[in-house]
């Protein structure tokens, strides 16, 4: 079975929609979602709507919970912030009501899923170390995760944690939407990037009158943010 992994979607329906294109032309023959299908982007519920529709098992990450008041804009930056408070004035009723009823952590295919850790979908497992650590301690064959928005594979004997990257808001030298494919039986992954139209993301966020780096954080800038959250917390 190969499987389908994206997540950190962050409204952005272009990405999205090239994502999955891109995952049907490797007959994937399910998907899986590390959830954050909300914030940065311009198209909160065209995007939910879509994974919805798809029958996609899910997880809620922490932008997810943040737009639907159940977690803190505290951790957030600026601009993360702006984005959000924005969502909550646009998300759909229906589109709100299904994204409450993601859980945190899910199994399927005997693929454990969460946003940022098995423990709390704010933690960031960033590096190697840390993943074993994540992935020794969850007793998982497979775990997958998101948040970081950076691919990552590590390995613990026969285990293996697997981050497809983001999505909807890359955090490299490129706008890319990144996904994996995972080989369930032979417990191994393949990372996906994929081109799409980042200007149409930029003139729908202009339009909307938000920032235009949502789609896109480039590495110098990504890395002075994740640098002023290690301090503040």
């Amino acid at each position: 079975m190969k499987l389908g992994l994206f997540g950190d979607v962050h409204a952005n329906l272009p990405a999205l929609e090239a994502v999955l294109a891109a995952l049907g032309r490797e007959d994937v023959d399910s998907y899986l979602c590390t959830g954050d299908l909300v914030g940065y982007g311009p198209n909160p519920n065209e995007c939910i709507r879509m994974v919805r529709e798809l029958g996609v098992p899910a997880v809620a990450g922490n932008h997810d919970l943040i737009a639907l008041g159940r977690l803190s804009y505290a951790r957030c930056i600026p601009f993360a912030r702006r984005t959000l408070a924005w969502t909550t004035t646009v998300l759909g009723a229906e589109e709100a009501l299904w994204l409450s009823s993601l859980p945190l952590r899910l199994e399927e295919h005997a693929v454990a899923v969460a946003h940022g850790s098995l423990a709390s979908p704010e933690e960031y497992v960033a590096h190697r170390r840390h993943a074993v650590r994540v992935l020794r301690a969850s007793g998982a064959r497979t775990l997958v995760l998101g948040h970081t928005h950076r691919p990552l594979r590590a390995r613990a004997d026969e285990a293996l944690l697997v981050n497809p990257g983001a999505v909807g808001q890359s955090r490299e030298l490129r706008a890319r939407a990144r996904c994996a494919i995972l080989d369930v039986k032979a417990n191994e992954v393949r990372f996906l990037a994929v081109p799409y139209d980042v200007e149409r993301v930029r003139a729908d966020l202009r339009s909307a009158g938000l920032p235009e780096q949502g789609p896109h954080l480039r590495p110098s800038v990504a890395r002075a943010t994740a640098r002023a959250l290690r301090a503040w917390l």
